[in-house]
């Protein structure tokens, strides 16, 4: 049979030969994602939220009621501070979670369960140490101790529960969230070993600058208050250099996945 009619000029005008053009395809895509569409994603947000919300009331409380006593002046600012760290956990795991299901990253998904594991081990010795320094302190009512550690301890107890039955949910959709989105990433990259060997490095990256964030405002914030003090030399500089630290951080994330402003922001310093 002659090839023409497949080859020649009257069939390829009539179905002509698509090509793929990714620059099309990457024009049209959205540059930022908002939400993914996957359910397992919904669930683990209202899950934290539900989580963020409970422990920063009863963490709340707990810091209102040892300020108000007069534990607060007699063992200092550490277990504020150490309260309001904890709070600020919760609010930083909700926009790890948020963004570990926006950007589909199953290893910021991985990360964020860690995370919230450290929390759960916190809040346990946490719930001890608040006891043990109460026990060290003669108030001058012993009934008001004895009400005020028995409110303080109920709610460390509900505290360490709801971050327990919380992680437990988060290692059931995480799994859930590694097997979809390891499909989504299949799909997108390929099963070239050496490509995802290479993407997998880059969500490591990613996820490390992102969690990095807060253990530097955990402990920048625990340097200036318990540390420091106002006529220090460090005090100062300190303090100009959180938010560079937060906004260099920041910067980093942003220029990961754009190869060329990363490259010209180190090379033009113009751009800075």
């Amino acid at each position: 049979m002659s090839t023409e009619n497949f080859v020649g000029s009257v069939f390829e005008s009539e179905h002509p030969r698509k090509t793929y053009d990714y620059r099309q395809d990457k024009a049209t895509e959205p540059r930022f994602h908002f939400w993914s569409d996957s359910k397992y994603s919904t669930f683990l947000v209202l899950a934290t939220l539900f989580e963020a919300a409970v422990v920063i009331a009863l963490e709340s409380v707990i810091f209102a009621k040892f300020i108000n006593s007069e534990f607060s002046e007699k063992l200092g600012q550490g277990i504020p501070v150490y309260l309001m760290i904890f709070i600020l956990c919760q609010v930083y795991q909700v926009g790890i979670a948020w963004d570990a299901v926006r950007m589909q990253n199953t290893i910021q998904v991985i990360a964020f369960i860690l995370l919230n594991l450290c929390c759960l081990i916190y809040a346990g010795f946490q719930f001890q140490q608040i006891s043990d320094a109460m026990k060290e302190i003669q108030p001058e009512d012993p009934d008001l101790r004895d009400e005020l550690k028995w409110l303080i301890t109920r709610l460390l107890i509900v505290n360490v529960v709801v971050i327990g039955v919380c992680e437990l949910l988060y290692l059931y959709l995480g799994a859930r969230l590694y097997q979809e989105f390891g499909w989504r990433i299949y799909k997108k990259i390929g099963a070239d070993p050496g490509i995802r060997n290479m993407y997998r490095w880059y969500q490591i990256l990613l996820t490390i600058l992102k969690i990095d964030m807060f253990f530097f405002l955990g402990y920048s914030i625990q340097y200036l208050v318990l540390v420091l003090h106002a006529g220090d030399v460090e005090f100062p500089l300190t303090i100009v250099a959180l938010p560079l630290i937060c906004l260099f951080l920041i910067l980093a994330v942003y220029a990961m996945p754009r190869p060329p402003l990363s490259s010209r922001c180190v090379t033009n310093p113009n751009l800075w």
